[in-house]
């Protein structure tokens, strides 16, 4: 879980641009002339997202699955005075995501919030690799941000699949918002390594010691919602593999010192880079149990080259 830069893109800087030669006729039920009527409702809602957001006080939106065109537009009764979630998200769809070769504004501004990312790695995991994009608030529900670029989240696969259209607006179950939540100077991450059990493996979870209770609370929803524990111990037992030859030989060649400088290498190493990432806190949990220290260290190298 990381932040992440905001948009380059409001509602304001691409909506028209992206209406431009889009059908708008019967058949449509004249979807471009409704939505270039409600483009004020989408910009003032957007204002509203960003202003609560930026207060952690999303859970006080409320949900909405139409968009009313405003009562002063002249129409006839062929045109709905309103807008679906069903129509928005074919905006979304059609429009925004529209095709990978699309040269045209939508896909643009998708593509840029694809691309919106620290080393390509999903800000919800922190691991896997980004390949589409999430709506924080889904678009089903909060219909005025379908295609609002804050509300949406580049991700991998995996966490889009394991959230899909999961929200919840109590505020300690409030997903981490990598547009607004930063959490990076908080200790949030723990692991450990699982004592007197062989291969050595290891247990992931949210620290207890964090302040502010809502904030712990949304992490452990988080943590929990997206499986993190099980993907961040496994991750830890292969890396683990990866390096035991080095450790062994470390080991041999200074069994009271090169091992555990090894091991603090690598932590301060991971550490400087991200504090909480999975590899830190593998490492930290490796250099903070006396039992990998003085029983298991030892023992690497029977165990480990027999098997």
């Amino acid at each position: 879980m990381y932040l992440l830069q905001s948009p380059i893109y409001s509602i304001d800087s691409y909506f028209e641009e992206l209406l431009v030669g889009r059908h708008d006729n019967q058949k449509n039920l004249f979807l471009k002339t409704r939505l270039l009527a409600v483009k004020s409702k989408l910009v003032d809602a957007e204002n509203e997202y960003q202003t609560l957001a930026e207060k952690k006080e999303l859970h006080n939106l409320m949900e909405q699955e139409t968009i009313g065109l405003p009562p002063t537009m002249k129409s006839d009764d062929s045109i709905p005075k309103f807008i679906t979630a069903a129509e928005m998200e074919k905006v979304y769809s059609n429009f925004l995501v529209d095709k990978p070769d699309s040269k045209k504004i939508g896909r643009r501004v998708y593509d840029a919030i694809l691309s919106n990312t620290y080393y390509n790695l999903c800000p919800y995991c922190s691991h896997r690799e980004v390949k589409t994009v999430d709506h924080y608030l889904p678009k089903s529900k909060f219909v005025s941000y379908a295609i609002t670029p804050i509300n949406l989240v580049p991700c991998c696969s995996d966490c889009n699949k394991d959230k899909l259209d999961n929200y919840n607006l109590n505020e300690e179950e409030m997903l981490i918002h990598p547009y607004f939540d930063d959490i990076s100077s908080v200790n949030w991450l723990n692991c450990k390594v699982n004592e007197n059990i062989w291969p050595i493996t290891f247990s992931y979870g949210i620290s207890k010691n964090i302040h502010m209770s809502a904030l712990q609370s949304r992490l452990e929803y988080q943590f929990k919602l997206l499986n993190l524990g099980k993907l961040y111990a496994d991750n830890a037992t292969r890396e683990f593999n990866k390096r035991v030859k080095s450790l062994i030989k470390e080991y041999n060649s200074n069994p009271s010192k090169n091992a555990f400088d090894f091991l603090a290498d690598n932590y301060e190493s991971y550490c400087l880079e991200n504090p909480n990432s999975w590899q830190t806190k593998m490492f930290e949990a490796l250099i903070h149990s006396k039992w990998f220290i003085t029983a298991a260290l030892p023992e690497l190298q029977n165990f480990y080259l027999k098997t």
